[in-house]
């Protein structure tokens, strides 16, 4: 399959490469095929991004649908050693203007299907509390989290797993028993001195 094997050459490539050197003919090259078959499956670098973004969200777990609320804390178990399969790949898309493009385009259906599975657990919450609560505790299982655990924290695989399991856990109590941090600002208000 001509498409697979251009999106293959496109993995094979990003693992090494910075995103933003990748052209549609060096793709061609990279594939094994002429580049008017690569430009009548991807007219434009955006089309084959787009393309290579969706292809890989499966591959990594991403098009799942969610476990139940309790269950949550295990997304950490489930997703990280799919990041740490695909690592050097993440590392090289991520920050990247081309690929936040894509992350961004696809950010109001993958957050709005986490809020609406989530939130229907926890209805008594208003919908301010819902989207931030959750939002947040969703941080914990993307890629972005988890590159900053192995990165900047220099967790091991299973540090990354436990400790990210843990905040999820706690948000989701801390959800469930007071939400009322999520109303607004957690800056305590000072009184004006009084005169003595």
């Amino acid at each position: 399959m001509t498409r697979e094997r251009i999106l293959m050459a496109a993995k094979d490539y990003l693992e090494k490469n910075d995103i933003e050197s990748l052209t549609l003919r060096r793709i061609a090259e990279l594939s094994g095929v002429s580049p008017p078959t690569v430009y009548a499956h991807f007219p434009t670098m955006d089309d084959l991004i787009g393309a290579f973004f969706q292809w890989l969200k499966p591959r990594m777990g991403l098009n799942q649908p969610l476990p139940p609320l309790s269950e949550l804390p295990t997304m950490p178990d489930r997703l990280f050693p799919r990041y740490d399969e695909f690592g050097s790949l993440l590392r090289n898309l991520m920050n990247k203007p081309s690929w936040d493009r894509q992350r961004l385009a696809d950010r109001d259906q993958r957050h709005g299907g986490w809020i609406e599975s989530i939130g229907a657990e926890l209805p008594d919450l208003t919908p301010e509390q819902r989207r931030r609560g959750i939002l947040v505790a969703a941080a914990f299982w993307t890629p972005t989290l988890w590159r900053w655990l192995m990165d900047t924290c220099g967790f091991t695989q299973e540090e990354a797993r436990t400790v990210a399991g843990w905040a999820i856990r706690t948000l989701i109590d801390a959800l469930k028993n007071d939400p009322s941090g999520l109303d607004g600002t957690t800056m305590p208000t000072t009184q004006p001195a009084e005169e003595i």
